[in-house]
């Protein structure tokens, strides 16, 4: 992190939720980014975080359950669309159809095309 950070442009969320940068030499800092775009990339993804986890409860996929389903989101198209899995390929899982496309549409396609297409 020092070489990504130290003495160089970094942005991060202040205690307000606002969006700063400034040349920081405190390069520890895990909610650091090294653009404003980047930031904003790493916002959404911990925005869909939130809400598999508040869709999904308690549940938690058990990848070595084959008839568990299992749903991700995926770009088709140019579009997110939800898409049952039975590996991990991605980062956040969903415990049924419903719950993926209830999440594409909080969400909101332009942040899912944001985290998913970078």
């Amino acid at each position: 992190m020092k070489s990504l950070y130290f003495k160089k442009e970094a942005y991060f969320v202040d205690m307000f939720g606002k969006i700063k940068s400034n040349q920081t030499t405190l390069y520890g800092d895990r909610n650091n980014c090294s653009s404003r775009s980047h930031i904003e990339q790493w916002l959404a993804m911990n925005d869909l975080l939130n809400v598999a986890h508040f869709l999904n409860k308690d549940w938690t996929p058990h990848w070595e359950d084959t008839e568990e389903d299992k749903y991700t989101i995926v770009v088709d198209k140019g579009m997110p669309i939800p898409l049952k899995v039975n590996q991990p390929v991605g980062f956040v899982y969903f415990s049924c159809k419903k719950h993926a496309e209830k999440a594409i549409e909080i969400i909101g396609e332009k942040h899912l095309l944001q985290i998913l297409m970078g």
